[in-house]
C-alpha cells in the first residue's frame, strides 16, 4: 500500500470519528484557505465559493460536503510520518497486517526536542512532538518570545514532561514519538 493511501485511509477514519464541536473548530480554524494553498484545488466547486463568499461555513458542521476540507486540513499532521508508523495504523483499521511503502517527505528537526517535524524552518510551525514553535532561535540561552522560554529551558522540560511544559501535552498527541524519526 502506498503512503497516500495509508494516510486516505486513516484520515477517512478520523473524520468519521470526530465529534460536532471538533470539525466546527477545524473548520472555523481552515476556513481562510484560500486559491494560493495547494489543497485549494483538491475542493469542489461549491465549497470553494462558500469560502470565498462567507466568514464562516454556511452548513451544519455535520455536512459531509465539509469533509474534503476536513481532509486537507487533518493531512498536514502525516507530512513526514514514519512509514512503520503508517502500516501500525492502517493494519488496525483493516483489521489485517499492511505494509506501507513510498518515500517519506523529508522535514528539519525541531530545535527543542530534535525530531524531524518541521516542513520549513524559522516560520513558526508547531512541533507535533514538543510543541515548540520554530521561531528560527537556536542559541540555548536566548529567550523565545513565542515559547515565553529559551530553548534550554524547553529542553529540560522535554525531558521531563515530552513537552516543551506540561500544559502542551493536551494539545499533542500521544503516539507521537513513534510517527516521527529523529
Amino acid at each position: 500500500m502506498t503512503r497516500n493511501e495509508a494516510i486516505t485511509i486513516i484520515l477517512n477514519s478520523t473524520i468519521e470519528d470526530l465529534s460536532k464541536e471538533e470539525r466546527e473548530e477545524i473548520l472555523i480554524d481552515w476556513w481562510g484557505i484560500d486559491q494560493n494553498h495547494p489543497g485549494f484545488d483538491n475542493l469542489p466547486k461549491t465549497l470553494k465559493s462558500e469560502i470565498l463568499h462567507f466568514d464562516e461555513p454556511q452548513r451544519d458542521a455535520m455536512d459531509e460536503v465539509y469533509n474534503v476540507l476536513l481532509f486537507v486540513a487533518l493531512r498536514k499532521k502525516y507530512l513526514g510520518v514514519r512509514n512503520e508508523y503508517l502500516s501500525k495504523r492502517v493494519s488496525v483499521l483493516l483489521h489485517s497486517n499492511q505494509e506501507v511503502e513510498g518515500v517519506q517527505e523529508e522535514l528539519y528537526s525541531c530545535p527543542c526536542c530534535e525530531f524531524k517535524t518541521l516542513p520549513i524552518k524559522g516560520e513558526y510551525e508547531i512541533c507535533l512532538v514538543c510543541f515548540w514553535e520554530d521561531d528560527g532561535n537556536t542559541y540555548l540561552n536566548y529567550y523565545s518570545s513565542p515559547n515565553h522560554m529559551t530553548l534550554a529551558h524547553a529542553r529540560e522540560n522535554f525531558v521531563e514532561y515530552g513537552a516543551v511544559n506540561e500544559t502542551s501535552l493536551q494539545f499533542l498527541q500521544s503516539d507521537r514519538l513513534e510517527m516521527f524519526c529523529k
